[in-house]
């Protein structure tokens, strides 16, 4: 069950049973006091009789008597009136007619406890004869039916109001909380750390709100943290740190992806193996923060001369290899090579006026001619690059 549902029913029942009790306890006492009323009128009208019929039971005259009955009690609520002689004989009487199938207004008077009102008549002195009077209670049964009609009008009015009541509480409790749930499953589901609770009128759940949002600003600057902490991370995982180009972990993953995309498209690759000359030397003579320097100059250089979507990579020590992808030709990888070669052969001036000429020797593998795998292509393009070297110790 929906809070809403809950609220409702909750609201409809509470201001339901609120009207029942009181138009109980409100028709009890109506009724009670509609009781004592009807008692008293019945007291002062058998009074009032003893006065009309003395005469007539003087006299002996009946139809007198039973003319002053009908014409004094036919609309007073009256169920029956009788007079009594002295002898206990009845000597005038008159009924009220009965228009319905059970005398229910009889039956309620004598449930409610209303008495027969008797009165003696007298003359000089001597009771000749007495008079009694009983209740129809017509009024007390129409009060009955017209305060049921009533609760029943009040309870559909209660309905009515705990409706927009409800609407009411749904507005300020129910869809409050219905925000809540919603931007807690999106922080949930989807991780919308960006989503925030729209503050209510109600002061609990403005508060309720107000923490919640402060809950999610924490939440999203850790998330936001950790995401910086995570590409950190990854960038030390796949850079080197030196020089700041890929390292071999990455350069092994971007390969194997390279050539499987390659053997399915029937696509071409291209290897080129890099290793300074006679980098020992730069680091004995210059010590090694000028080997670090001529590093990251080579990375530098070599990065400039390809494409964004090929790939630089330190291999380690003074070995980098660079990747390129769909190359046109052989040749177009040699013009490459060359690019890279002239590139690193520029001067370095470093600080305190010291002035590097480095080389670089050059080996180069294409798949799929010099190798189908990534062992194969790698062992290819170091074996080329390892002649390179030799020639380059062979000329100098």
């Amino acid at each position: 069950m929906h809070l809403r549902q809950a609220l409702r029913r909750t609201h409809t029942r509470i201001a339901l049973t609120a009207v029942a009790v009181a138009s109980v306890l409100l028709l009890a006492a109506g009724l009670t006091a509609l009781r004592a009323n009807t008692q008293d009128n019945l007291e002062l009208m058998a009074r009032s009789l003893v006065y009309n019929v003395e005469p007539a039971l003087v006299f002996g005259d009946k139809l007198d008597a039973a003319e002053s009955l009908a014409r004094m009690v036919r609309d007073e609520g009256v169920a029956e009136a009788t007079v009594w002689d002295a002898r206990g004989n009845v000597f005038a009487q008159w009924m009220a007619p009965n228009w319905l199938p059970c005398n229910c207004g009889h039956q309620l008077a004598r449930v409610l406890g209303l008495k027969v009102a008797a009165q003696e008549v007298r003359a000089s002195g001597v009771v000749i004869g007495r008079v009694e009077l009983s209740s129809n209670g017509q009024r007390m049964l129409a009060f009955l039916l017209w305060g049921g009609l009533a609760l029943m009008v009040c309870m559909a009015a209660s309905v009515v109001v705990g409706h927009i009541v409800s609407r009411r509480i749904h507005r300020s409790i129910v869809k409050p909380l219905q925000e809540l749930g919603r931007v807690a499953r999106a922080v949930h589901r989807e991780r919308a750390m960006g989503q925030r609770v729209p503050l209510a009128d109600i002061d609990e759940l403005r508060e309720l709100g107000e923490h919640f949002n402060a809950l999610l600003d924490e939440l999203e600057a850790r998330q936001l943290h950790l995401q910086q902490e995570n590409l950190v991370l990854e960038h030390k995982a796949y850079h080197d740190g030196l020089t700041g180009v890929f390292n071999r972990v990455y350069f092994e993953l971007r390969l194997m992806v390279a050539l499987r995309q390659a053997a399915q498209t029937h696509g071409r690759l291209a290897l080129l193996f890099l290793d300074l000359n006679h980098f020992k030397a730069v680091n004995d003579n210059h010590g090694h923060a000028m080997g670090d320097l001529l590093l990251k100059a080579v990375a530098q250089r070599t990065q400039r001369q390809v494409r964004d979507a090929d790939l630089v990579a330190r291999l380690g020590g003074d070995e980098f290899v660079v990747l390129l992808l769909e190359p046109h030709s052989r040749e177009a990888v040699q013009q490459v090579a060359r690019k890279i070669q002239e590139a690193v052969q520029a001067p370095l001036v470093a600080d305190g006026g010291v002035v590097l000429q480095p080389s670089v020797s050059i080996g180069m593998a294409l798949f799929p001619e010099d190798g189908q795998t990534m062992e194969a292509l790698m062992a290819a393009a170091d074996g080329a690059m390892y002649a390179a070297k030799q020639h380059f110790r062979a000329g100098a």
